[in-house]
């Protein structure tokens, strides 16, 4: 007998005309709308359905099958609702009308017996089983208390808890043990299972990983960015996974960004572990207005000869923007801020920061009608004294043959650390300083006991570069070394940073360093920008691979030159061939020759560590002319010396002390 049903409840099209037939029926006191052929027979017919309860949910479903008393499974049977002798679409039934459903099958002349199907009542308030623990961590050997909870009421006491690892019952509702790791549990109550907790059990050695954030608070403009840090212990850790909480997404990178204003909660897993949350506020980014802009020259009269400059500075509500900010001369942008010529006349100048235009100034260059000559040297060096010269212990024999490249920065450091001493400041106590005292046998010392350290602290079995050693000695860092390929140049064999102390609070502020690596801009993971010491090459800049012909290619260079010395002195790398594909050398920059009027260098001062063949050796100055090489493809070092000529490869600027002042 089909359980009773309110027609309202109907809305299945099949289950409304079997309601209408059932009720009609059963007004009638009929008992079928079908009139059962008389030839009909059963017992060779067999009717199977693969559960006889389902939840009248509307997904719940019955699968039937027919078979004949051979077993042969019979596809092209039909079944039929045993009240009213409908056929059932298909072989599956399912319904949202709790009640009893009797069902039969038909092939051919052969009808089965009947079977039985109950949908069951879905109880829509929902059955939970919930566990909590009082605390997510607990030092090993205290006490972790949990509780029970069905659908809003305490049934502790009835429930049982299960450490999920084994699925073994603990005793009550408490656990403890004296070993350190993080434990799974959950619980069974009347047959329904709950959620899963977990618990820290940790050591006095053992604190809980640690995550941290900074920023906390960042603008959602897709560039700002909070970056994480896990600890363990107090110490580092670098892999571990981190997490947004909001949908437990995984992270790629240890930093966040994002273009949607709110607030997210992060946490880290370390080998299990999870780690406390920390949100991180994205703010919504806040377009304001750009404020005027103002230009300011440090001359507004020039000489026309490629050496007298005048400086600009752009400044925005009292703050220096001039690094943001494009310079125009002329309506040509100008490379950097500072503006040299050898053209007389007048000049319009103006800067450009975003949208907003500056006030335009008039900087008139005078034409030159002198013909001397003006020699400059780095601060506290004259033709007698301020330089050094450090050399190579007889040809190489110390092991030193590849180290010009230290010669050079050792006469470069020793300079620098003497300007400090000169303004009345202390060397830190981690500083080497002053003439040789390590003597090896048959040589003795060095002319500066700097190039020892290079000799004992760096693999010297390659040649190297200035601009990564000076760094290294002074900081702890190289500027790009980190990245060559294994083996293609020497490399520190201790971490250098004599100067690491003091060098971010009371030296770098008062260092030039707005240089930039033009041999490798860009590069991810190497930060170029703001240097003190850096390399300018010759392929780029004046020599081959440029479009500067003639004396053209010696401007350049004159000009580099120039702005170099403003600011302190450099390092020159030469090579013997015009083709500069000989080895390379470095020496030491310490002055040059200019024509006031073409604004041309035509002598430099530069100390060798090769220049002498034989022990004992002495510090030697030497004076190079300068000119534009064979095929105007150079810039070309003639004079009295070992090797007659030479050609310049590349420039390594390297700011003194006060330089930025």
């Amino acid at each position: 007998m089909v359980a009773h049903k309110s027609l309202h409840l109907i809305q299945n099209c099949e289950e409304i005309k079997r309601a209408y037939y059932f009720l009609i029926f059963a007004l009638l006191g009929l008992i079928a709308c079908e009139t059962e052929s008389q030839e009909t027979t059963q017992g060779t017919l067999y009717l199977y359905a693969d559960n006889t309860e389902i939840y009248a949910n509307g997904e719940d479903a019955v699968t039937f099958t027919v078979k004949d008393k051979e077993g042969a499974v019979l596809e092209d049977a039909s079944i039929y609702f045993a009240d009213t002798h409908e056929a059932l679409e298909g072989k599956s039934f399912k319904t949202k009308y709790a009640g009893e459903y009797s069902f039969y099958a038909k092939h051919g002349t052969s009808k089965s017996d009947t079977i039985n199907v109950t949908a069951k009542l879905v109880d829509e308030t929902p059955k939970k089983v919930t566990l909590t623990v009082e605390q997510e961590e607990y030092m090993v050997g205290t006490v972790a208390t949990f509780a029970v909870n069905y659908n809003g009421k305490d049934v502790t006491s009835s429930a049982t808890i299960y450490l999920a690892e084994n699925d073994e019952a603990i005793e009550g509702n408490t656990f403890t043990t004296e070993e350190s790791g993080i434990y799974t549990f959950y619980a069974k109550y009347q047959d329904e299972k709950s959620n899963t907790v977990e618990v820290r059990f940790y050591t006095t050695d053992s604190e809980p990983v640690l995550l941290t954030v900074e920023p906390a608070s960042i603008v959602a403009d897709g560039v700002e960015k909070a970056v994480f840090t896990l600890t363990h212990n107090d110490q580092p850790i670098t892999e571990y996974e981190l997490y947004n909480a909001d949908g437990d997404v995984k992270l790629d990178a240890k930093e966040f960004t994002t273009t949607e204003a709110g607030a997210y909660t992060f946490y880290a897993l370390y080998n299990g572990e999870k780690s406390n949350s920390v949100e991180v506020t994205a703010r919504m980014k806040i377009i304001e207005e750009e404020k005027p802009i103002e230009l300011v020259a440090t001359e507004l009269t020039i000489k026309a000869n490629g050496v007298d400059a005048t400086k600009f500075t752009v400044t925005q509500d009292g703050a220096n923007v001039t690094d943001k900010s494009t310079i125009y001369v002329n309506e040509s942008i100008l490379n950097g801020n500072r503006f040299i010529t050898t053209i007389p006349g007048t000049y319009t100048v103006y800067a450009v920061k975003g949208s907003v235009k500056s006030n335009e100034l008039t900087i008139t260059a005078e034409e030159v009608t002198s013909t001397g000559k003006t020699i400059v040297f780095a601060e506290g060096v004259t033709l007698t004294s301020g330089w050094y010269d450090v050399n190579k212990k007889a040809n190489g024999d110390n092991g030193d043959i590849n180290m010009c490249w230290a010669a050079t920065s050792s006469n470069m450091i020793q300079w620098f650390q003497d300007r400090y001493k000169a303004a009345g400041k202390t060397l830190p106590a981690g500083a080497t300083d002053g003439p040789g005292v390590t003597s090896y046998t048959n040589y003795g010392p060095y002319e500066l006991e700097l190039m020892n350290v290079f000799h004992s602290e760096w693999d010297n079995s390659r040649g190297g570069h200035m601009q990564e050693a000076i760094p290294w000695y002074f900081e702890g860092k190289l500027n790009g070394g980190e990245f060559a390929s294994p083996n293609s140049q020497a490399v520190p064999k201790t971490a250098g940073g004599y100067w690491k102390s003091i060098w971010d609070s009371e030296v770098y502020p008062y260092v030039y360093h707005e240089y930039e690596n033009v041999i490798a801009p860009g590069v991810e993971g190497l930060d170029l920008k703001n240097l003190y010491i850096t390399i300018f090459n010759n392929y780029y800049l004046w020599g081959n691979g440029t479009s500067y012909q003639g004396t053209e290619r010696l401007a350049e260079f004159s000009k580099l030159v120039v702005e170099i010395f403003r600011h302190g002195m450099a390092g020159l790398t030469i090579n013997l061939g015009a083709n500069l594909n000989a080895v390379s050398h470095a020496t030491t920059l310490w002055g040059y020759e200019i024509d006031n009027a073409t604004g041309l260098i035509t002598r430099l001062w530069i100390t060798d560590s090769d220049d002498l063949m034989s022990e004992p050796k002495t510090p030697m100055l030497n004076e190079y002319n300068v000119s534009v090489g064979d095929g105007n493809s150079n810039i070309k070092l003639t004079g009295d010396t070992r090797y007659g000529a030479c050609y310049v490869v590349s420039l390594h600027p390297f700011a003194g002390y006060g330089s930025a002042e």
